[in-house]
């Protein structure tokens, strides 16, 4: 049993002293009537005082709310569907932006969730590649959760900086079967727009796409810095030459990318981004998505406001009754009250703790027999879901565990899910379904972003499926086993308790993108052998490091030149051309940077 309003059962404390102050009260009348009269007092009658004291005590229950059981409905969910796509490369960690840029663009995105309704909302970050951090949900808080555990550098993506990838990941991420207007948000610092961003920025508009971006950084930048293994300290990250990396944003780039997809760059105030992102969403045609299942608590209140009636005329009918009358009246009342009590304690409940019982003594058979007849008792109650699936699990019978747990995915309660999704996972991952059992984890780090267990079995089973070119020194056992095991007791009905799942296999990171070798050629990058040539997309051979910088600084003067003319409103054709150009000069920055080890703020 639960109470919407507990803190006013505190008033059940004025109950004994009341009764007490009237006991007293009635003493003394006594004392009083016999010094003025020689026929003895009548005693106080105790039983309607009683009555009305249960009376009053089931009023306070009842204006608690209490509430047991569990019934479903459907909401009916609508809006829009935005995806946000957050550079979280290593030049993010500049302070040119306070604290730095990363920090201030997931403040911004936090108080922008705050401030839509009803819409979906998916996160895309990238650096050398592209991931999908969540799928569209209309979870704000876990979202939020999410967003504020990102950091650069992050695991699960390449070094470097390529925004045109996270575009392309955003446009995939999108309901296609859904009506509702669709945005992305890209927030970046524009140092490495990627290898192609005319192209996606083309496939942007044509598929009617809002972009907005926004940028994080100032023009000024500042000094890239990288952790020093020896002294554990900040030091900033050199070139080839030995230079410090500086990371500037570059809003003519920005600019380009936006006008080119027929989109707008919001500046580079972050603190005015979500009012922007509220404006444009607002914007965006809203449609119904789904029927959003509810599980709402019964609300029991109702009982105890018909015990208390009950017991005022109860009370009220013995006052009039003479005493002798008073103790059939007094039965029926008690008997009433008991009926009401019983009813807190279920069959379900019984079951439930029968089954703990079982499982503790390691008579797995017996507890899951237990906590199915508790489970057809309260059909609802996640937690009698999950002692199922730990007894069912420690029985090795692992496919009826998942099917029990998946009972518990409806749970109001989102650590409740997660602890569902883990178990879940578990059970897959003992039968050898590794994408099951990374979906399953994915899903729970997504319900409780803190659950560092979650997180450690999602990077074993990630690498067990995806294991890296070069052995990589291999992860210490398996996924982590959940708090409660095969040697634990359940520990109530919300508990959710799994055996560990066999040592996970040797597994490492996943592999990354391969770098070409020196003297291998760069699909689609050439230039001309002369000096200040401009270079071509046609294919040719490689360049030399040395023809490769003269390249690179004819391509700077090139689009210098454009972005200046293009000024703070380019248009299509401009933009076009300035976006040509940057995937030019990342091609040939790339097979610079394979011959010669060069580097860029964007490749951090």
């Amino acid at each position: 049993m639960t109470f919407a309003q507990p803190w006013l059962l505190l008033l059940l404390v004025t109950i004994p002293v009341a009764l007490a102050g009237w006991w007293q009260g009635a003493r003394s009348g006594r004392r009083l009537a016999a010094l003025v009269s020689r026929d003895p007092a009548p005693g106080p009658r105790y039983l309607p005082a009683g009555l009305l004291a249960l009376s009053v005590a089931a009023a306070i229950v009842a204006s608690a709310q209490p509430r047991w059981g569990a019934r479903e409905a459907f909401i009916p969910r609508e809006g829009a569907q935005l995806v946000i796509v957050l550079d979280v490369s290593r030049s993010m960690a500049v302070d040119d932006v306070k604290p730095v840029r990363l920090e201030a663009a997931k403040a911004a995105l936090s108080t922008a969730l705050k401030r839509l309704g009803g819409d979906r909302v998916g996160l895309v970050m990238f650096a050398g590649d592209a991931r999908l951090r969540f799928p569209l949900t209309t979870d704000f808080a876990a979202a939020t959760q999410v967003i504020q555990s990102l950091e650069t550098g992050a695991v699960l993506v390449q070094g470097g900086t390529s925004a045109a990838l996270g575009l392309d990941v955003a446009l995939s991420a999108f309901d296609e079967s859904s009506e509702a207007g669709r945005m992305i948000v890209l927030i970046t610092d524009g140092d490495d727009l990627g290898a192609d961003p005319a192209a996606v920025a083309t496939r942007i508009k044509d598929s009617g796409v809002e972009l907005l971006v926004a940028g994080a950084g100032t023009p000024s930048g500042g000094t890239v810095k990288v952790l020093d293994t020896k002294t554990r300290k900040l030091v900033d990250k050199l070139d080839a030459n030995g230079a410090p990396i500086v990371s500037r944003l570059n809003e003519g780039f920005l600019r380009a990318l936006a006008a080119a997809a027929g989109g707008r760059y919001a500046g580079s105030d972050l603190n005015a981004l979500p009012g922007a992102i509220a404006g444009r969403v607002a914007a965006l045609k809203r449609a119904r998505f789904e029927r959003q299942s509810a599980t709402l608590p019964v609300e029991r209140f109702g009982w105890f406001a018909g015990a208390a009636l009950l017991f005022v005329g109860l009370a009220t009918a013995i006052e009039r009754l003479p005493r002798s009358a008073a103790r059939p009246a007094a039965l029926a009342g008690l008997a009433t009250a008991m009926l009401l009590v019983s009813g807190c304690s279920t069959r379900a409940h019984d079951l439930n703790e029968q089954g703990r019982v079982a499982f503790a003594a390691k008579d797995f058979g017996r507890a899951a027999e237990r906590f199915v007849e508790a489970q057809a008792a309260r059909p609802d109650d996640a937690g009698i879901s999950l002692n199922l699936a730990a007894a069912l699990a420690a029985a090795g019978r692992f496919e009826e565990a998942s099917l029990a747990a998946r009972r518990a995915l409806n749970a109001p309660a989102s650590g409740t899910r997660a602890r569902a999704y883990a178990s879940i996972g578990h059970q897959r991952f003992a039968l050898q379904d590794f994408a099951g059992a990374l979906d399953a984890f994915r899903q729970a780090l997504l319900e409780d972003p803190r659950d560092q267990a979650s997180r450690h079995d999602y990077e074993v089973v990630l690498r067990i499926l995806r294991p890296p070119e070069t052995p990589d020194p291999q992860p210490s056992g398996g996924p982590t086993p959940p708090a409660a095991t095969g040697d634990e007791t359940p520990t109530g009905a919300a508990d959710a308790s799994q055996p560990p799942p066999p040592s996970a296999a040797a597994s490492a990171t996943p592999g990354d993108a391969a770098t070409p070798a020196p003297g291998q050629p760069i699909p689609g990058a050439s230039a001309t052998a002369a000096a200040g040539g401009t270079p071509s997309a046609s294919g040719g051979p490689p360049l030399t490091p040395e023809q490769a910088d003269q390249a690179l600084i004819a391509l700077d003067a090139q689009v210098a030149a454009l972005v200046k003319e293009a000024g703070r409103e380019p248009t299509a054709t401009q933009a076009l051309r300035i976006l040509e150009l940057l995937a030019e000069r990342a091609r040939i920055a790339a097979q610079r940077d394979a011959l010669a080890g060069g580097g860029s703020p964007g490749d951090y």
